[in-house]
Order: structure tokens, then sequence, then C-alpha cells
């Protein structure tokens, strides 16, 4: 096992550069787990595994609110009774529903779906010349998969996707958007309370969003839990899942001998998702607080301390991967922690997962010969993130 040994608050290291490139994944100089201005971080993966599970250590989006200065009203108010900032019962209260409904059944029956969302937003690209992938098919996707499981209007996924992309703005741990998140929450209330109207007025249906509702109709969710568990789903549903088609694509476009393996053999896509989410995780870092002190290895973590998961790190830990830095389609253990571990996995992993797929998928079969153009795409980091802010392909170079 990787050594964890406690350093000083002058080792140099930040836990939001997810750049790979500057040091072995999973240690810093021998050390998993490290320390700085910001905090802790965690690098090697078994570490960060325990953290991930152990529930001393809270979520910290909540603090990151306050600190962009939501410390009341409606906005503050959900985010601490949301499903990420609760445990034990309480969290169990709202997460065995949208666990249900996300479960491998649903996925599988969605798949027909996502399939004709797929090839429906292809259709549309004209692929005699180089298209921004990002902006015309990834970005597109996931609002359009949830109207549907949500049985909302098709229409509404514009507005779904800008939602998504300004509420969870407040990643970028810039300040200055304090009012763009706040007017985009109340906005996102205000839409998620009139479909739920809606849906009342005209019949539940058997989308997710008329399962929460009925589960409120019988007592076993309150009113303003109904509003919290849709609030959830759609601002994290859209925007980080968009990122990460990109990136997936971006990733075995690139590795052209692991993608004419998919091409000739479309049974290795399962696994070549999972490899790039390995690889290039949207979300890098995952942010903690200590509800007490715990002891890491040694090293006592104060109550009210920040702890930051480095998935990024994590996921290229050489004690768990062998040769961490290739891309390899036939990799055994291939569990990467890009969508967490424990009581706080992601719900929609499942789905998120069958999305790429089928995008893969698509690509394999209609663009065999697809390249990224590299000095037309634009991809990058920043708070922990990695960002596709422009994807460029020639689908038929």
């Amino acid at each position: 096992m990787t050594a964890v040994t406690p350093m000083n608050a002058t080792a140099t290291f930040d836990p939001f550069s997810p750049d790979a490139g500057t040091h072995q994944g999973g240690a810093l100089d021998g050390h998993a787990l490290v320390q700085g201005d910001y905090g802790t971080a965690v690098l090697g993966y078994d570490l960060a595994s325990k953290v991930l599970r152990d529930k001393r250590f809270q979520n910290s989006a909540l603090r990151l609110m306050e600190e962009f200065g939501i410390t009341a009203g409606p906005v503050h108010d959900f985010r601490a009774r949301s499903i990420i900032m609760l445990e034990g019962d309480p969290h169990l209260r709202l997460r065995v529903p949208l666990a249900r409904f996300m479960s491998p059944v649903t996925v599988r029956n969605t798949r027909d779906v996502l399939r004709w969302i797929v090839e429906s937003i292809n259709a549309d690209l004209d692929d005699s010349a180089p298209v921004d992938f990002y902006r015309g098919v990834a970005q597109r996707i996931p609002s359009l998969v949830y109207c549907h499981l949500a049985g909302a209007p098709a229409s509404d996924a514009p507005q779904v996707q800008s939602l998504s992309e300004r509420t969870l703005s407040l990643l970028t741990r810039d300040r200055s958007l304090t009012p763009v998140i706040v007017e985009a929450y109340d906005e996102l209330f205000a839409y998620l309370a009139g479909l739920i109207a809606r849906k009342r007025a005209e019949g539940l249906g058997d989308d997710m969003l008329s399962y929460l509702i009925s589960l409120g109709d019988e007592g076993k969710l309150t009113e303003q839990e109904v509003l919290t568990e849709a609030t959830s789903m759609l601002e994290a549903s859209s925007v980080n899942t968009a990122h990460q088609v990109g990136l997936v694509v971006w990733t075995l476009l690139r590795d052209r001998e692991a993608w004419q393996r998919i091409v000739a053999d479309p049974e290795l896509i399962p696994a070549a998702v999972v490899e790039s989410l390995r690889l290039f995780p949207r979300t890098g870092v995952v942010s903690k607080i200590a509800v007490e002190d715990v002891e890491l290895e040694g090293t006592v973590i104060p109550e009210g301390s920040d702890v930051h998961v480095a998935v990024w790190s994590a996921n290229r830990d050489p004690e768990r991967f062998e040769r961490p830095e290739e891309f390899d389609l036939d990799r055994e253990r291939n569990q990467p922690l890009t969508f967490s571990t424990g009581s706080h996995n992601c719900l929609g992993q499942g789905l998120a997962k069958a999305e790429m797929e089928e995008v893969v998928r698509h690509l394999a079969e209609h663009y065999p010969d697809a390249r990224v153009v590299e000095d037309a795409t634009r991809i990058g980091q920043a708070g922990g993130r990695w960002l596709v802010d422009r994807l460029t392909i020639h689908l038929k170079p």
C-alpha cells in the first residue's frame, strides 16, 4: 500500500487542478494525504474510498453556498435539506424513492429512447464539415433525457439545460456569479412547481415526477420533499453528463488503436466508457467537511476542516490500477471513483453511462473514421472539474 504520511501546510499541491502530468496519481512524493491552505487533500484510491464512505465527512455544498453569501432564504434552505447533505434515516427517506426509479430496470427500459434521442440529434448535423460535437450533440442529450424521465415536454429541454448550467456555476467558485445562481434556482423552483401543478391537473403518468408526486399523495414524502427531490435531479442531470459525454468521445477518438477495436467490436463500448471515466472524470474533486475530529492513518483532521477527495488522482493510483496513465480496454477490476462510492454514490450513474454508450455506439456505427480537430478543440480544467468548451470533430475526414 502507498504510505500515508501527513505533510505540513507548505506542501505544494492544488487538488483543484487535475493536471495528472505533474505527478503520479495516488500520491505526491509518496504521500497519499497532503495538507495546505485549502485543508486536506486525499489522493490515494483506498483512502479516498474510505473517506467517501465515512459518515463523519459531510458534503461541503452548503458551506460553499454560504461562502457565496447565500446564507438564508429558499436557495439556502433547499441545499440544507437536499439529499447530499443528509445522513442516516433522513437520507434514506429521500434516496430510496429515487434509487427505485433509477434502477437498472429503468435504464434498460430507457435504452430505446436514448438511442432515438441520439439518432435524432445526430440527424440534424451537417457531417460534410467539422462540427462542434459538444454544442451540437453532447450538450443537448441529457436535458432531453431528463424531460423524458420527468414527463416534461421536449420543448423544455433548452430551459432545463440552462437551469442546470446556471445553478451548477456555483462549482466554479466564482463569487461574482452569486446573483446568477440565486436567480437560476428561483427560476428552477418556479419551473418545477408549475410542472407539478400541471401534472396534478392533467393526470399523473408513469414518469419520475409523477412517481414522486404519488409518493407525496400517499404521505410518504412531503410536498417540500417532492420539490426538493425534483430539484436535485434536475440541477445535476444535465450539465455534468453533457461534459462527461464530451470527455468520453474526446478520449476515445484520440486513441486510434482503441477506437478501431471499438468499431470492430461494439461489445467493448461499456468498458471503453468506464476507462474514459477513470482517466478524465468530469468531477475531479469531491469536497467534504469533517463533522468531528477524525484520524486518518495517523493524521488528525480537526472538526470543521475541509477535506478534498481528489478523484482524478485516486483514479490514477498505481497501487490500484496497473499502468494507470494508459488507456486500457482490457483493464480488470476497473472501478473508478468518478461517480463516488458508498451511500452517496451518484444515483443516476447507470443512466449517465447508458447515454455515453449510446453516443459512442452511434459514432462507431455511422462515423468509424471520425477524428478530433485538435487545434479547434478547447478542453480544460477549473475548480477541480474537467470542462469541455468546444469539441470539434470531423465526422467524415
